[in-house]
């Protein structure tokens, strides 16, 4: 069983690459503690502020060193120990504590950002590809532009002046924020991919998992219908900022906005919504096969892993934000800020982020029961197959 490691974690040399950087990673911020920016805790509040200030340090050596051996040693499974299953699991519960502690209320807003800034490239397709099809497509295509433009110049929040200092504020902001959340996506993604590693071992014990049941998929569907319903009250809260100011405020919504400020509130809100309609098509037929007004795309057949790494990716960070989050909401409350508890409800993480998980996994589990061969049907006792 162990032999059959090498052929189920897909590149060991991706592992060892990851595991490299971590060790080496480690190393410089034991020799040079002021380079790691996880020491003190009076930064974004996480977990990491329960431990000694050379703990992130630590763990990442550690993991480091426990993902190269794994590595070297599913390159040559024959050579590998009666140990190697517990030397991956210890592995992968020492990337996965390494996360959970360093995650912060800092990667989500800063991937949230990132997101944000896709919409505009997003919105510019979508109008490009809906000019190329039918008159009606076309016909909505220009509404909609009409609407947005109207909107802005009444607002103002297209106006040179707004889109210029919306630029430069996210220009001094992530030149502010360092490589501290870049560490942190990259500590996700090696986590997405240890736990992989780690899974890997387990597929004897879970095979039951994947084959077809009716109970399995009520679940799943549950599932990602919670993760589509997750990020939906913060869409609804950046939507008020439509209107005019004033009519709605609240712990995210000042009373007087400017030009700017609401321009990107609603990007925030577009990309948290994008992520639903994405989430959706975890169940739908869309999310297996490109819809055909996609250009170049449009017919063939989804790659699993286009679906399964963003998203396992995504729902681990938020799995893994959600004790940031609530943290940061009580400490607001007892100083006095009762509307922090508010967070709880418009960033369901706690929810979000599992239900996701299990979304993801449902329809990865589903793309592969369909890619499994027909049953041929049994010939009848006494008759010869032809």
């Amino acid at each position: 069983m162990l032999h059959d490691l090498g052929t189920r974690v897909r590149s060991p040399l991706a592992l060892a690459a990851t595991a490299f950087l971590a060790a080496a990673l480690g190393v410089l911020w034991l020799l040079d503690p002021d380079t790691n920016p996880f020491r003190h805790s009076e930064g974004p509040v996480s977990l990491l502020g329960l431990l000694p200030d050379a703990a992130s340090a630590t763990l990442l050596l550690l993991a480091g060193l426990l993902g190269l051996a794994v590595a070297a040693l599913v390159r040559h499974p024959t050579r590998a120990p009666a140990g190697l299953r517990g030397l991956v699991t210890a592995a992968g519960a020492v990337t996965l504590a390494l996360a959970v502690f360093c995650m912060d209320t800092q990667l989500i807003s800063f991937i949230g950002y990132l997101c944000a800034m896709t919409i505009p490239l997003v919105a510019a397709a979508l109008v490009v590809s809906a000019l190329r099809r039918s008159t009606a497509a076309r016909a909505t295509a220009l509404i909609a532009v009409g609407l947005v433009a109207w909107w802005g110049i009444a607002s103002g929040s297209l106006a040179p002046d707004a889109v210029s200092e919306l630029v430069r504020n996210l220009g001094d902001g992530f030149a502010r924020v360092g490589a501290r959340p870049w560490i942190l996506v990259g500590f996700a993604l090696a986590t997405v991919q240890w736990l992989s590693t780690t899974l890997a071992l387990a597929a004897p014990y879970t095979e039951r998992l994947h084959r077809p049941s009716a109970r399995i998929d009520r679940i799943v569907t549950i599932a990602t219908v919670v993760a589509v319903l997750g990020p939906i009250p913060y869409v609804l809260v950046r939507a008020t900022w439509l209107l005019p100011s004033g009519l709605f405020t609240g712990p995210i919504t000042p009373a007087d906005l400017d030009p700017s400020m609401r321009l990107w509130g609603l990007l925030l809100g577009a990309a948290a919504l994008g992520g639903s309609v994405l989430t959706l098509g975890l169940i739908r037929p869309w999310g297996r096969v490109f819809p055909a007004w996609m250009p170049y795309l449009g017919g063939r057949a989804v790659p699993v892993a286009a679906a399964a790494v963003p998203g396992f990716a995504v729902a681990f960070v938020l799995t893994a934000s959600a004790p940031s989050i609530v943290l940061l909401s009580f400490e607001q409350a007892a100083d006095g800020d009762a509307e922090s508890l508010w967070m709880l409800l418009l960033l369901p993480l706690w929810a979000w982020g599992p239900a996701l998980a299990v979304a993801v996994w449902g329809y990865v589990r589903r793309r592969r029961l369909e890619a499994l061969p027909a049953p041929q049907p049994t010939p009848a006792p006494g008759r010869m197959a032809a």
